[in-house]
């Protein structure tokens, strides 16, 4: 088999999106009752929710929301990023390359330059780099004067990564979802639920 042919094999979901159909009479009927994009009401429709007593309980609720603080090491995590900000410490966001990889990273890089933080991101090549921390670009961002690197979506798995980092003298906050291994990097912070 030539290699293109297989690249493309390899590429081909092996899945089929079954795409739900909303009711677009529904949408823009919360749209107009909520003053709301047309995405929102979307995904309230797409979720179920068709009156507009049910979405504005969704959308006015603080009881589907969750205090982030429960979350061991958030509050050592803000300390560190606030002294950060602070000190002007340049930070670097390292992403993953996959949806909420990419989606986190944003979020981060948002806030954080929101903040006045001096802050820079950094999306590692899967075919170059692997998948999660990379001592190569960890090595890098130490050459470019980080002082702070904030994982997302990646660490959890990066013992020998967090340790050159922390040898090189940058501290590291690891936010994660994946499954944590038995040895657990050792960070400054990790944050997983």
């Amino acid at each position: 088999m030539n290699f293109v042919k297989e690249v493309k094999n390899l590429i081909q979901s092996k899945k089929r999106w079954n795409i739900q159909r909303i009711n677009e009479d529904i949408v823009k009927h919360l749209q107009k009752e909520l003053h709301i994009s047309s995405a929102a009401a979307k995904i309230l429709v797409a979720k179920g929710i068709e009156t507009k007593e049910e979405a504005t309980k969704i959308i006015h609720s603080s009881e589907c929301l969750h205090d982030p603080y429960l979350l061991h090491g958030m509050k050592d995590a803000v300390l560190r990023i606030q002294q950060a900000i602070e000190n002007k410490e340049k930070i670097l966001v390292y992403g993953d390359y996959d949806a909420d990889g990419l989606s986190s990273t944003a979020v981060m890089l948002t806030t954080l330059r929101d903040l006045g933080a001096n802050v820079d991101f950094r999306i590692p090549n899967r075919f170059l780099h692997g998948y999660g921390p990379n001592e190569e670009l960890f090595q890098k961002a130490f050459e470019d004067g980080v002082k702070l690197i904030i994982t997302v979506d990646n660490g959890i798995s990066g013992v020998q990564q967090v340790k050159l980092a922390k040898q090189l003298g940058m501290d590291i906050i690891v936010t994660d979802h994946h499954e944590p291994p038995e040895i657990l990097p050792e960070a400054d912070v990790i944050i997983h639920p």
